[in-house]
């Protein structure tokens, strides 16, 4: 596909393997909250309102660090360290989460939890552009489909996992894939793949600042959606399984969009597929609440892949933005913002469907969409 513009002991190909497989492990770990939260909202006897502050407990901070952890590992270049301790992380929070006896407890857990979010990424993506100069979007889309994996196989795996165990068991068993990717990456990521040093330079680009905020928009729609939706199924009648399959489902088409996502914007540009993305992930989730005599699951199938389409994308536009420099840190500063934006969502719509109910809390979210449809138009075109 292209070749590496930094030494490294391993093949563009075996790198994007390998990454794609760490992908896998933190985006499982990035949805495992909305399949916890039926049972520690039965547990602990939380409203809405409170199970959206564990969804902040695993965002905001993490969105804050985000292009920090991006500017420190650009100016030592210690980027593997950085995604191992990412990965360890995840483990130690759930670990302390299934100790937790109180939901103080259970919110300083999700805290440390969620510090694993902060770390893999910008790496990730900085290693991949640097590998795949000419195809960055293809790249992206490939490792996008790592993450998607992840993310259509959390539900399954965690619904089976509580059904099964204990949900405190069930936390323990979860956190051992983080614990074997430490290993895994130890080994297999080369130290000197992308680790050389960057001239750092803080001043953030207008057009980056944009792509961020838009894309904290479109996540913002899409985490206040994806943390209730087990819930919202389970009040319409379906069991914890069947709300886990049908989001596994939404999850599935997600992983099949993301690599189009990435055709597109290699294509067209990031400023069509984001306004496209916004559009129907909008239309798509006001047709799932009007009550439409089609089945639900098609609605929801085109609010994920609309919505996650766009991830491999950000990522892309913001090494492509960064020019070269600073790549950690303009990719970070795009997934911090973002996530610290979708970190208030749940909380919001939580707020919302405490108020009225969960279907009035997901109409609003359409709002979110429609804002960044609009702001889509004054993004960046084709890139070179």
């Amino acid at each position: 596909m292209s070749t590496l513009d930094v030494k490294t002991t391993i093949s563009p190909q075996k790198l994007l393997g390998v990454l794609t497989t760490g992908h896998l492990i933190n985006d499982f770990y990035n949805v495992t909250l909305p399949f916890l939260l039926p049972t520690l909202i039965a547990t602990f006897h939380l409203n809405f309102f409170q199970a959206g502050i564990l969804a902040i407990a695993t965002s905001l901070f993490s969105g804050l660090l985000q292009p920090v952890v991006g500017y420190a590992a650009d100016r030592s270049g210690r980027r593997k360290a950085v995604i191992l301790c990412g990965f360890l992380a995840f483990s130690l929070g759930l670990v302390a989460a299934g100790f937790a006896t109180s939901y103080i407890m259970l919110v300083a857990a999700f805290f440390i939890f969620g510090l694993g979010k902060s770390t893999f990424h910008a790496q990730s993506t900085n290693f991949i552009t640097r590998a795949f100069l000419t195809s960055k979007g293809r790249a992206m889309g490939i490792h996008g489909i790592g993450g998607s994996i992840g993310n259509f196989s959390a539900p399954i795996i965690v619904t089976s996992l509580i059904v099964a165990f204990a949900w405190q068991e069930a936390l323990f068993l979860m956190a051992i894939p983080g614990v074997v990717m430490v290993i895994f990456l130890g080994v297999a990521l080369p130290i000197h793949s992308g680790g050389q040093k960057e001239k750092t330079r803080l001043k953030i680009p207008r057009k980056l600042m944009l792509l961020a905020i838009n894309f904290g928009l479109i996540l913002m729609f899409y985490e206040g959606f994806l943390v209730f939706l087990p819930t919202f199924l389970m009040e319409q009648g379906s069991s914890l399984s069947q709300a886990g399959f049908i989001t596994a489902f939404m999850l599935f088409v997600g992983f099949l969009a993301q690599p189009l996502g990435g055709y597109i914007y290699d294509r067209l540009g990031g400023r069509y597929l984001f306004a496209i993305s916004s559009l129907l992930a909008a239309v798509s989730l006001l047709l799932l609440t009007s009550g439409w005599d089609l089945p639900a699951i098609l609605f929801i199938a085109l609010v994920g892949a609309s919505a996650t389409a766009t991830f491999p994308v950000a990522l892309a536009m913001g090494s492509e933005i960064a020019d070269g420099a600073n790549v950690g840190l303009s990719v970070g500063m795009v997934f911090g913002v973002a996530s610290m934006l979708a970190s208030m969502t749940p909380a919001m719509t939580g707020y919302v469907a405490d108020l009225f109910d969960m279907q009035t809390a997901f109409r609003l979210l359409t709002v979110l969409a429609a804002a960044a449809f609009g702001l889509s138009f004054f993004m960046p075109g084709k890139h070179n």
